[in-house]
């Protein structure tokens, strides 16, 4: 999960990662294991973790234990309450004789999920493949691929061991294309070996990086020229309410292109994830296409598999362009569910990074409505956004956050809720959470709910607050049915302008 919060290894020479980190490392000796993983699982749990150490050879659970006991004052306490765990490896992969990785899979969910539920910042494990054998070699490897195409959307760090010693230059390379960066033991010093698929996605990020910062920086410039516009022109009261209105609806763009650069990171790591799934399956197509006999049905697999992922990216990159983009409003018909899916997405990787637990209700009996995609886009990201930041702070309690939607009675047809498990709404400042250049943040402009009343406002619809029962608020907007009538792209901005 690139560009989310970053989590201390204990490892020196690789520092902070971000949750989704699936990296390897080579040894020959104990000591190679020792001092690195004693480290690892000590940070981990300081940063109270749920860590999991999967043993083989060389190593003894004895000596894991002696060795973790003399750098953890309190490693029985954390054996005891489970938060730290010690496995054999052999019996963690195999079920008899036979390499059993549907359990494995199965069983790392069950640890993450448990994890999760009581209250631990993510999932911290390391595994050992001594006990591997030459048959599963394969099988095991292809496990690997796909632990490191999806782990990026887990809160995980996964540190896999291999024994150098016995290792052949082309299971090297098998170990390398199935992990994100490599530890290894050089001239008596630990390095740090990323592989092309990792350097690739940094490039991808930083270039998106540099776009969206570009965009929000000539945005910036060009309100700050419509500002001193309006104050030069002060003394024509008709012509400055005119240049207010363009400047309202300019601002309302710079929101979305502000919202997104803040997410940029995640927004990033949502087009990252299939970008590198693409990479991996087209080597492992390749792969089945050149061998001795050719694994059609793998082959034809990984395709889909590509195709899948591109599609994705491409979903995800029309969604950013769409919400960046100056455009005219224009009301269609429009399906509010699948609105909320699209919207989700974009923030998807914000709400993972946050450790967001994220729940949604969509009622499949509502009616289309009629408005404008982006305009009611941009609202209810902007109301998930707050929502992610209201819970920030939240230590001793899940952070949930609920998008539901559901009929209405009339003259409404379509009511959509937002509701965190935050700090709530201050009673003294409830009512001007929607007045313009209202702000509890330091940095805000407090446009963005002004700016979601309006939008829902010009869509005749209401945007409403209150304060949860237990913890939170709730944002609920309410819209009408599908009507005969769509109004013209020309009027619906006439009123954003006049009404923002």
């Amino acid at each position: 999960m690139s560009g989310t919060e970053l989590r201390k290894t204990g490892i020196g020479v690789v520092g902070d990662v971000p949750w989704g980190t699936h990296f390897f490392l080579f040894h020959e000796t104990k000591d190679d294991l020792l001092d690195t993983l004693v480290p690892y699982f000590k940070a981990g749990l300081e940063a109270k973790e749920l860590c999991i150490w999967v043993i083989s050879g060389p190593l003894t659970e004895n000596e894991v234990r002696y060795a973790l006991g003399k750098d953890i004052p309190d490693l029985d306490a954390y054996l005891e309450d489970q938060s730290m765990q010690i496995l054999q490896g052999r019996e963690w992969y195999m079920s008899g004789e036979d390499l059993d990785l549907e359990k494995v899979t199965r069983e790392w969910n069950q640890k993450l999920e448990f994890a999760l539920t009581r209250g631990y910042a993510g999932l911290r494990l390391s595994a050992g493949t001594a006990w591997l054998e030459k048959r599963h070699w394969k099988e095991f490897l292809d496990y690997e691929g796909e632990v490191n195409r999806s782990i990026g959307e887990q809160p995980m760090l996964a540190l896999c061991t291999y024994p150098l010693i016995g290792s052949a230059a082309a299971e090297i390379l098998d170990v390398t294309r199935t992990h994100q960066f490599a530890v290894v033991r050089r001239n008596g010093r630990w390095e740090v070996v990323e592989t092309s698929e990792l350097k690739q996605a940094k490039r991808e990020i930083q270039k998106l990086n540099d776009e969206l910062e570009q965009r929000v920086i000539e945005r910036t410039r060009q309100l700050t020229v419509a500002n001193q516009e309006l104050k030069q022109q002060s003394a024509e009261r008709q012509h400055a309410e005119d240049a207010l209105g363009a400047a309202r609806a300019e601002l309302a763009h710079a929101t979305r292109v502000t919202v997104m650069g803040e997410m940029v990171a995640s927004i990033a790591h949502e087009v990252t994830q299939p970008l590198t799934g693409i990479v991996t399956n087209g080597n492992a197509c390749l792969n089945w296409l050149r061998s001795t006999t050719p694994n059609m049905d793998r082959a034809q697999g990984a395709v889909e598999r590509i195709i899948r992922d591109g599609e994705r990216a491409s979903e995800v990159i029309h969604e950013i362009r769409s919400l960046v983009k100056k455009t005219p409003p224009q009301k269609i018909l429009l399906d509010i569910n699948d609105l909320i899916r699209k919207t989700i997405t974009l923030a998807a990787g914000e709400i993972a990074r946050s450790q967001v637990q994220l729940e949604t209700d969509l009622a499949s009996d509502i009616s289309e409505i009629t408005g404008d995609r982006v305009q009611l886009q941009q609202a209810l990201l902007n109301l998930i956004v707050n929502a992610i930041e209201a819970m920030g702070a939240v230590k001793e309690r899940p952070r949930r956050l609920l998008i539901r939607s559901a009929r209405h009675e009339e003259p409404f047809g379509v009511v959509v809720t937002v509701s965190d498990s935050g700090v709530g709404l201050d009673p003294d400042k409830r009512n001007r959470v929607f007045d313009a250049f209202f702000t509890t943040k330091p940095q805000g402009l407090g446009m963005g709910l002004s700016i979601c009343r309006t939008i829902i406002s010009t869509h005749g619809g209401r945007l409403s607050a209150r304060s949860n029962a237990n913890h939170g608020a709730t944002f609920e907007f309410t819209l009408p049915a599908r009507t005969g009538e769509i109004e013209s792209s020309e009027a619906n901005a006439n009123r954003v302008a006049a009404t923002a």
